[in-house]
């Protein structure tokens, strides 16, 4: 499991390297990306769980950046509920408001309705995430109903020495199965690939936070693409 770890860390440094003839061909830029994320299970306030497969929670919030920094770009608020299947996995489904500032163009709201599964996997000093999850768009300057597929898979390497810090590696594909009239096309929409470091003050602790480079690619299909070079701040609970 070892080298699968150090496989996919391999894979997700090949997607954030991209080559000279995939730069010449995109619009890049740098940004700023902030995040919390928080889930955890029901409980009464008796302290014990609300059934022996607990009901979970779930919830994170973001704030974007780009424009080298300079510009608005993106805020997410995202609540949701889950259940859990069994020690390592679950499945979940919530809502979403997102406030996105284009390029050109005023600003929108979009609300989304999502359903994912999660696993949770070890060995050892490494810890997988794989996560499905399944979108519902609707954005305010259009009628249509957009659907979008994201695939994740993570893995994060706990330093033997120092459990304190480890090393995390993660990409998330993202696929829209139509093409709507506010302007998503059907296909490959965008890719994110991640590789940075968390640090946990200790085994106990409930706060764990994540900084690294996050690699966005954006596939506008028949206009310019983008590549965004991103830092990437996360803060979870």
């Amino acid at each position: 499991m070892h080298k699968f770890g150090l496989v996919l860390i391999a894979i997700v440094v090949a997607a954030v390297c991209p080559s000279k003839h995939s730069r010449a061909q995109t619009l890049d830029d740098t940004g700023l990306w902030f995040a919390a994320f928080g889930n955890g299970e029901l409980k009464t306030s008796s302290s014990k769980r609300v059934s022996s497969q607990p009901l979970l929670w779930w919830f994170d919030t973001h704030y974007r950046l780009r424009d080298d920094t300079d510009g608005f770009n993106q805020s997410i608020i995202r609540p949701g509920l889950g259940w859990k299947t069994n020690e390592d996995q679950a499945v979940w489904g919530g809502y979403a408001w997102i406030l996105t500032s284009p390029i050109e163009g005023d600003e929108f709201n979009e609300h989304r309705l999502w359903q994912q599964w999660t696993a949770n996997p070890s060995d050892g000093d490494l810890r997988f995430l794989h996560r499905s999850r399944f979108e519902q768009r609707w954005v305010e300057m259009g009628d249509d109903v957009g659907l979008r597929w994201r695939q994740m898979h993570r893995v994060q390497l706990t330093l033997s020495n120092s459990p304190q810090w480890s090393l995390i590696a993660w990409d998330e594909a993202f696929v829209n199965f139509n093409d709507t009239d506010w302007g998503a096309q059907g296909g490959f929409d965008q890719n994110r690939a991640f590789l940075g470091f968390g640090f946990k003050k200790s085994e106990k602790s409930r706060v764990r936070t994540e900084v690294g480079y996050l690699n966005q690619f954006i596939n506008n299909q028949s206009r310019t693409d983008g590549l965004n070079h991103i830092l990437s701040i996360n803060l979870f609970y």
